[in-house]
């Protein structure tokens, strides 16, 4: 359902959500956007957050031997391309890890649509910013919010005033005519396992783990015990030791854990899922600090290879 509201009234939304839940939003914190307890709509910033938010339902290190009950949360802020990589998490572990699926269950997203494009941001390549799944998504406009809201989250519109989807769809239209498209489709056929991408980026990488670690999409991590707690805690696929075990390193050389890494999100998670692991906010290439692209990989004439 679309519903139009003045700033007034959608501050009396935020009010209404906020008897039901506890309210976070994107804040400016010593010059960074992050996310905190938020009190009111308008001290809520339409900025992009430094880090994507995945803490939110993947605990970036915690102990998995005790599943708390958790507290309903509505996240407000929270940007599309950041949003999309929860909707792929849930293909591989809602319902499956029971410490992402509590969170889930009880968090209420509200994501903001980007106005303009980003700079290095390739998120229409992956359908965005304007997302099909949603709970709760904003687009402002001047003075004015469009909104589009899922039938979970529709009673506190009712009072408002209805639209059509004219206005998101003209909005998707202009920001993708603005946001070149990559050519992504069919990509998980036209990749090579063997081709000089992998040792060109090896060549530089240092294995700091910054892409996955600033990746809304990725959610491998380690397992470990601490006295009596067996905790887990946030891994990266370009460490070494990420696939070390007692019978030796499969993936000794940097090059082959690279692969590994864009493989996983272009071809075997498309294979398996139906969908690129990818939803194109560029944050790994921004964290990275040897200036890996991955749009390199996608553009990359593999035929001439």
């Amino acid at each position: 359902m679309n519903y139009l509201l003045t700033g007034e009234e959608m501050r009396n939304v935020f009010l209404k959500i906020s008897k039901d839940f506890e309210t976070y939003g994107t804040v400016e914190k010593e010059g960074e956007i992050v996310f905190d307890r938020v009190e009111d709509f308008n001290q809520i910033s339409e900025r992009r957050s430094r880090y994507a938010p995945k803490e939110f339902l993947f605990t970036r290190n915690e102990n998995v031997l005790l599943l708390q009950e958790q507290e309903k949360k509505a996240i407000f802020g929270i940007k599309s391309c950041d949003l999309k990589g929860f909707y792929l998490m849930d293909k591989q572990v809602l319902g499956k890890d029971p410490f992402y699926t509590e969170k889930r269950k009880k968090t209420f997203f509200v994501n903001f649509v980007c106005n303009e494009p980003c700079d290095g941001g390739f998120c229409s390549s992956f359908g965005g910013p304007v997302l099909e799944d949603y709970d709760l998504q904003i687009l402002k406009l001047g003075e004015r919010y469009h909104v589009m809201v899922s039938e979970r989250y529709k009673k506190y519109f009712d009072s408002f005033k209805k639209e059509d989807d004219s206005v998101f769809a003209e909005f998707r239209e202009r920001f993708n005519s603005e946001m070149s498209l990559l050519p992504v489709d069919g990509i998980e056929n036209r990749m090579k396992w063997e081709t000089p991408l992998w040792k060109k980026f090896a060549s530089r990488c240092i294995s700091c783990g910054a892409c996955n670690f600033s990746c809304p999409t990725c959610y491998c991590f380690d397992l470990y015990d601490d006295h009596d707690e067996r905790r887990r805690e946030w891994d990266s696929c370009i460490l070494s030791g990420f696939t070390s075990s007692s019978a030796g390193n499969v993936r000794k050389e940097l090059n082959e854990r690279l692969r590994q890494r864009f493989y996983h999100k272009f071809v075997y998670f498309k294979k398996s899922q139906d969908a690129y692991l990818c939803t194109g906010c560029n944050r790994c290439v921004e964290d990275c600090p040897v200036d890996i692209d991955i749009k390199e990989v996608i553009t990359d004439d593999y035929s001439e290879e």
